[in-house]
């Protein structure tokens, strides 16, 4: 019997060639399905939700839930710190997940605890608006 993530199948193998093809990107499971749909290398949807949540459980994968009702959406990390340190700017328009390092938050994060005693999960704070590049369009 083969240990705890020992056993990999080529559906696995194809999904973790493609996430390791895109970092810093973020992709939905329809993204993924439709992705290989194109390819004519059909993978079902529960094996993809399937292999993603193995991926997420050993840190290879993080897994990203923006708002109730939308999709989760998945970025190939490979063992990456957390996502705690820094925030998250979501664009309305082209979807496009920012982490964003900003000194002003953190001055903010830092006011909310020292002073209401208020722990923000920076990693799980998620700020709605449009991008740069819609903007610009």
């Amino acid at each position: 019997m083969a240990a705890k993530g020992a056993y990999h199948t080529r559906q696995q193998e194809e999904l973790l060639k493609y996430l390791k093809a895109t970092p810093g990107e973020h992709h939905t499971v329809a993204q993924i399905r439709d992705h290989f749909s194109l390819q004519q290398r059909a993978i079902g949807t529960t094996t993809i939700y399937r292999q993603l949540e193995r991926f997420v459980e050993e840190g290879t994968v993080r897994k990203y839930l923006l708002e109730t009702g939308d999709s989760a959406c998945y970025e190939y990390v490979e063992h990456a710190p957390a996502c705690s340190g820094h925030f998250h700017c979501k664009c309305e328009q082209c979807g496009r997940l920012i982490h964003l390092d900003c000194d002003e938050l953190q001055e903010l994060r830092d006011h909310l605890l020292g002073e209401h005693g208020f722990a923000w999960d920076a990693g799980r704070t998620v700020f709605y608006g449009v991008c740069r590049e819609c903007r610009a369009d």
